[in-house]
């Protein structure tokens, strides 16, 4: 069977095994936040793993490097969410933040 060619055009990070923090809204409106597994970065979005589920369109907030002075925070909607195992891979397309 022949490889596919990945048709990305943009770079990817790899960055299995990074901590990031994810923020989202709750349904009682309340903001929720949590630690994650981020799994690659690349230009237009964010792959990262977590025990629970997200839901297809919800927008969330995604932290790198969450405990220092080197903090950084986008913003981006769930575009996939995949059972893995006992983790779920969730895909993230980046908003741009104003």
């Amino acid at each position: 069977m022949e490889e596919s060619e990945d048709r990305r055009h943009s770079l990817r990070l790899d960055m299995e095994s990074d901590k990031i923090e994810v923020s989202w809204q709750g349904e009682d409106q309340q903001l929720q936040s949590t630690d994650a597994t981020c799994v690659d970065l690349a230009r237009h979005g964010v792959l990262f793993e977590h025990q629970n589920s997200f839901k297809l369109g919800e927008l969330i907030e995604i932290s790198f490097n969450p405990d220092n002075d080197k903090r950084h925070t986008v913003k981006g909607q769930v575009c996939r969410c995949k059972n893995v195992g006992e983790f779920f891979h969730t895909a993230v397309q980046l908003v741009p933040s104003y």
